[in-house]
């Protein structure tokens, strides 16, 4: 917000000038803009509603992939940040332990809410990279109070495949907690799978089942 102190002209026209840019950017959206992660913050600062959370998120996430000279090492960093920033990695953590959040130690809980995070990461980066030459297409939302549905399709030449986004609303804005993928909850997904290695292995054998993965992924 620009804070006008005296009633110059050059202040006022100064002030007019800002607003209209910042409001060209808004409708403009963030495809071009925000193709560094350097501007990326200011993106996701613009989370006032579900769709633009969403919408800001995955037009930097497809505008890096399909960057000419992409490179998933160099660019790894550029496309954590996008996903970190648009995710509630802690609501996505809470929920995939379920019960056995409260049961771990509070090391074990930040650990595990990062190794989700990565997880989740590398997912969706892989199923979204397969359809980086194809059209996003927004297809509404739904607000239940502090809980959103955003409805997307990637529009291939065959077929449209959905991937939903499920979002809370937290006193900064809202943010992504589960991704349903072609109707296949990611949450619930790893939730089931985890409970079973915490009931054969403990929260210590599903970390270090986590952090194998994770380093099978890198390689």
């Amino acid at each position: 917000m620009v804070n006008i102190k005296t009633t110059s002209s050059v202040q006022l026209l100064a002030a007019r000038s800002i607003s209209a840019t910042v409001l060209l950017y808004c409708l403009a959206g963030a495809l071009l803009l925000f193709m560094t992660l350097g501007m990326s913050k200011v993106a996701i600062a613009q989370n006032e509603s579900p769709t633009t959370t969403v919408q800001t998120a995955v037009d930097n996430i497809l505008a890096l992939l399909r960057k000419p000279d992409f490179d998933l090492a160099l660019d790894r960093p550029a496309l954590s940040a996008e996903i970190t920033q648009a995710f509630d990695s802690l609501a996505m953590a809470q929920s995939v332990l379920s019960t056995n959040w409260k049961q771990v130690t509070p090391p074990q809980q930040a650990e595990f809410q990062q190794l989700l995070i990565e997880t989740i990461e590398s997912t969706y980066i892989g199923r979204i990279k397969e359809y980086t030459d194809q059209i996003v297409a927004f297809r509404g939302e739904e607000i239940m109070e502090n809980r959103a549905v955003v409805f997307t399709v990637i529009v291939t030449e065959t077929t449209e495949i959905p991937i939903t986004y499920k979002l809370r609303k937290r006193s900064d804005g809202w943010f992504v907690f589960d991704v349903e993928v072609e109707n296949v909850s990611m949450i619930n997904s790893y939730r089931d799978t985890y409970r079973s290695i915490v009931s054969k292995s403990g929260i210590e054998g599903l970390l270090e089942q986590m952090r194998t993965k994770l380093s099978e992924l890198a390689l």
